[in-house]
């Protein structure tokens, strides 16, 4: 029989936003823990989990670790284990939304969904079930860390933010199944909460052992920071640059587009840090610590990004250098 080759998907070269604006020019901090912990994280999950090899290495190799030693440099060993525990985690549930047996089946989404958020609901009933998932199980590990000598508030604020995150994967799932394109402000919303940055904010703000008072999420200008912060952290835009090239852009005129909203962005952040009201001396302290967690968690991902060969492919630092960056001709899926 005569062997086929396999063609390989045709490439175009586009030249990148520039990302790196603002406070995100200035180079992160990195937990000392970092490599340690990073190891025993990983360990712990895929034991846990009992994940084959493939998906250890998958784990391995996205490093989800480092991302968390941006976001959380000031965190104790132990607090910093839990949020490199919750990092390590989001990526392979995530993928079983994504790309695993779930992807199609939106029943058992969502009820895999609701088994997750049982312990932060206060639905302790049924936690023993036995079809809990492993790595639902794990994540209540999370939970009862978390739930260790932390304000009420903080624990309130990761469960609705892990609310979000729930809803924002069923809407893809949603998306999946429908063939439904989204428009950019659509997407932007959906990101804001399938992402999974906001129980992020919440997760530094466990680890930094911040006690911001609970009336200052209230506020708009707080508000407006946590949106531009999820909007901010896509690092390298690539679904809403798809949005963009599916409804009829170039690669590059899409890129482009997104730029400018990532520059909008940039200057509505100025503007909001700029008019941040007082709460009080102490107060204040506390919450410039947050809104710098905020800022930690944008570089985290946005230094990530540009780390992970996930993105960027074998050569980040080179195309962080050169802002040229190869991508498919045809637009791949979106993968919100």
């Amino acid at each position: 029989m005569p062997s086929i080759d396999r063609m390989e998907p045709e490439q175009i070269t586009v030249l990148l936003p520039d990302m790196f604006q603002t406070f995100l020019k200035q180079p992160p901090r990195i937990n000392p823990h970092y490599q340690s912990v990073k190891m025993e994280s990983e360990e712990g999950l895929a034991r846990f989990c009992s994940f084959e090899p493939s998906m250890r290495k998958r784990v391995n190799k996205c490093d989800f670790s480092y991302f968390c030693a941006i976001a959380a440099p000031f965190a104790s060993r132990a607090r910093f284990r839990t949020i490199c525990d919750w990092g390590n985690w989001v990526f392979p549930y995530d993928d079983m939304f994504d790309n695993g047996h779930l992807r199609n089946q939106p029943e058992e989404s969502q009820r895999v969904m609701e088994s997750l958020m049982m312990p932060m609901l206060g639905n302790t009933a049924n936690l023993n079930s036995q079809d809990r998932l492993r790595i639902v199980q794990f994540h209540d590990t999370v939970v009862e860390r978390m739930a260790l000598r932390t304000p009420k508030g903080v624990q309130r604020r990761f469960a609705l933010a892990m609310q979000g995150y729930c809803r924002g994967a069923l809407t893809q799932i949603d998306h999946q199944l429908s063939g439904k394109i989204p428009t950019l402000e659509e997407i932007a919303m959906i990101r804001r909460e399938s992402a999974g940055c906001r129980p992020l904010y919440y997760l530094v703000e466990y680890a930094h052992r911040l006690r911001v008072p609970d009336e200052v999420f209230e506020h708009p200008i707080i508000q407006e920071l946590e949106n531009l912060g999820q909007d901010m952290a896509e690092g390298v835009p690539h679904n809403m640059v798809t949005v963009c090239r599916r409804n009829g852009m170039s690669a590059q005129k899409a890129f482009n587009t997104v730029g400018r909203l990532l520059e909008r962005r940039y200057e509505r952040w100025d503007k909001a840090e700029a008019s941040l009201p007082s709460w009080g001396r102490e107060a204040d302290v506390e919450v410039r610590k947050y809104i710098e967690g905020i800022k930690c968690v944008v570089k985290a991902n946005l230094n990530w990004s540009f780390k992970s060969e996930r993105y960027l492919g074998a050569n980040p630092e080179v195309v962080r250098a050169t802002r040229k960056v190869h991508i498919l001709a045809e637009s791949p899926p979106i993968g919100v």
